[in-house]
């Protein structure tokens, strides 16, 4: 999975988006650093990530929260899902 590439296609966003991926990272240390990634992409795009779904029973030791974004657990489903925001317009 090129997640990079994914998020390529998915930004800019016109209206709030959740992006589902369907292959979850084997390790702890590849989970974060796809978390990273796409906190990073929404705050380059003006899209703030607000929710993070992910497999808890797969990574037990993952807080509640990942920097000021939520985290929850999405179940039986073995899916990470992130929420983002659409940017918010100014009218002038």
């Amino acid at each position: 999975m090129n997640f990079e590439r994914f998020l390529d296609k998915a930004f800019p966003l016109a209206n709030d988006t959740i992006l589902t991926v369907t292959e979850v990272p084997e390790c702890e240390e590849q989970l974060l650093k796809l978390l990273e990634g796409a906190m990073r992409r929404g705050f380059d795009n003006h899209a703030r990530l607000t929710q993070i779904q992910l497999p808890m029973e797969r990574f037990p030791d993952m807080d509640s929260k990942f920097w000021h974004v939520p985290i929850e657990d999405c179940g039986d489903a073995p899916v990470l899902r992130f929420f983002f925001e659409a940017p918010k317009t100014t009218a002038n």
